[in-house]
């Protein structure tokens, strides 16, 4: 059996004495020593950092991304302002579920697709086997180059502020 691959936390987490499983092919923590009700709480009170960087990670680009994911996501890819994203889902040709999915729109014209790390290799094969019928679209898989660690909880707005060097943030929603 081929070495577990790590994420850039994993020695933060060895560090905190992380119960450690594998997944898809990495190292990820199940669970810490503080237990799983303080897991739970922390960020619903104050704020919580979890790292996503097993994900895969996909950047389309190009004159048609947006018609292509407007075909391979069931959302409205083209309803996203820049600084937005949405939950999707990828569906197959019976409109069951490849995969759930996050897309995000940071730039005008660039769109960025996680995905679960189980289904990275099942999902991109997809969308190369559609990408052809849609005219000019870029698509890279940055899941090796792209770290992710989203913060979550109350005080996450007060906490980037204090590392953001310039811009500004957006003020935090509740999902309804």
């Amino acid at each position: 059996m081929s070495e577990l691959r790590k994420t850039v936390l994993h020695g933060r987490r060895a560090a905190l004495g992380a119960k450690r499983v594998e997944f898809a092919g990495w190292e990820m923590p199940i669970q810490y020593p503080t237990g799983i009700v303080t897991e739970h709480l922390k960020p619903r009170r104050f704020a919580g950092a979890f790292g996503v960087s097993h994900m895969g990670r996909f950047v389309f680009r190009g004159s048609g991304a947006i018609a292509l994911l407007q075909h391979v996501l069931t959302n409205n890819a083209a309803a996203l302002d820049v600084g937005q994203a949405q939950y999707t889902r990828i569906p197959d040709e019976q409109d069951g579920a490849i995969d759930g999915a996050y897309l995000y729109r940071f730039v005008d014209g660039g769109y960025l697709l996680v995905v679960n790390a189980g289904n990275r290799k099942k999902d991109w094969d997809h969308f190369q086997a559609m990408r052809a019928a849609f005219g000019q679209v870029e698509i890279r898989d940055e899941s090796e180059i792209m770290a992710m660690i989203p913060l979550q909880g109350p005080l996450s707005k007060s906490i980037l502020l204090t590392v953001l060097e310039s811009g500004s943030l957006p003020e935090p929603k509740r999902n309804v």
